[in-house]
């Protein structure tokens, strides 16, 4: 088993959000990040890194977007447990930016 060295460090506007805020989106981070390192077949590749250290909330909420868009509609693919991933990955960026906009509203 590999070991995954990368780390990112949190922009400090994650810092300012709500506690419960902070860990949807850094746990929402760290389970993209297991499907990116589990998947060399993903149909468009990301860089999950980027919702956490982006310079502005604008910029994470933007990639997010951005990324939940390139997801919908994908051809389904089921997950170890049975669960679209390409949904997941939809879904779990379009909470992200959600929850991004509840903190910094009118900002996108």
């Amino acid at each position: 088993m590999g070991v995954e060295t990368e780390t990112v460090r949190p922009a400090a506007w994650v810092g300012a959000m709500q506690l419960s805020d902070r860990i949807v989106v850094t746990g929402t981070v760290l389970v993209l990040r297991d499907i990116r390192l589990r998947r060399s077949d993903l149909p468009v590749r990301f860089d999950e890194g980027r919702l956490l250290a982006a310079p502005t909330p604008e910029a994470a909420m933007k990639y997010a977007s951005d990324l939940s868009a390139a997801y919908a509609g994908q051809v389904p693919y089921a997950a170890p447990d049975g669960v679209d991933e390409h949904w997941r990955i939809h879904s779990m960026a379009q909470h992200v930016a959600a929850r991004i906009d509840a903190n910094y509203p009118g900002r996108l």
